[in-house]
């Protein structure tokens, strides 16, 4: 399948490790120019380097996605390298878990900053040339928190559910100028944040990591967790020009692990 994307220049967040990583990769693959974006410079550069050695036209650009600055900042390096951005993923790790009593305000802000006004940065800045190039794709990358909260993961699901309505919003107002703007809402997938989601939730119920992910295994209709680069897959074809008409999408890719169908 042609997806159209060979030569569009692509920004993905949180892109040294797990779904960004996956994201990255998947996209410089098939011919786009990625500038990667995530706070760790030494991972970043390993994680560029890695995707070069395979053929891919890649960036890595640090810096830290609650800074204000960082998504015009990202996009002026785009253009100054390859031009206009056409496809944007918003990606960035998760808040740590915790119930409403448990959280200060410093949390909840940077939880804000970091998985909420972090889209809107990008997006808004992003958004400008996408509409006078009549093309634009843009995924943010939740979780299937944002659908069906947990009390334990109140930062996360109050910030990803903002996330979907803030997509909803905008993939309205732009779907004129030929913009898709969806959210993929994984479920467990393996990567580094959810060891250490298993591990806190075992420290906070005191008992067995092992027995803990045993029981999240469990609860996944597909009883498996998913791989990283099935994330990515995903958001490939939604970056495609193939993937164009599907706009507005909160998209669980969970293995059947929420309940609700929408």
């Amino acid at each position: 399948m042609n997806l159209g994307i060979d030569g569009r220049v692509a920004i993905v967040c949180g892109a040294s490790k797990g779904m960004g990583f996956a994201s990255a990769k998947a996209l410089a693959l098939h011919r786009a120019k990625v500038l990667m974006v995530a706070r760790d410079p030494s991972a970043l550069e390993a994680a560029a380097k890695a995707i070069a050695a395979e053929g891919g036209v890649v960036e890595a650009y640090a810096g830290d996605v609650r800074n204000p600055d960082l998504a015009q900042l990202a996009v002026d390096r785009c253009n100054a390298l390859w031009g206009p951005v056409d496809i944007l993923v918003n990606n960035a790790g998760g808040p740590p878990m915790g119930s409403f009593l448990e959280h200060d305000g410093k949390a909840w802000e940077t939880a804000i900053q970091t998985n909420l006004l972090s889209v809107v940065r990008f997006c808004k800045a992003v958004a400008p040339d996408m509409k006078s190039r009549n093309w634009g794709r843009i995924i943010s990358i939740t979780s299937t928190v944002a659908k069906e909260p947990s009390p334990a993961m109140v930062l996360s699901a109050t910030t990803r559910a903002g996330v979907s309505a803030f997509s909803k919003t905008l993939a309205i107002e732009l779907a004129q100028f030929n913009i898709s703007v969806n959210v993929i809402c994984p479920g467990g997938v393996l990567t580094d944040r959810l060891v250490s989601l298993l591990l806190a939730r075992a420290n906070r119920e005191k008992r067995e990591y092992q027995e803990v992910l045993q029981e999240s295994l469990a609860s996944i209709p597909a009883k498996r967790f998913a791989e990283p680069e099935e994330i990515a897959d995903v958001i490939l074809f939604l970056a495609s020009e193939r993937g164009g008409y599907v706009n507005g999408v909160s998209l669980s890719v969970d293995g059947a692990l929420t309940k609700a169908y929408t």
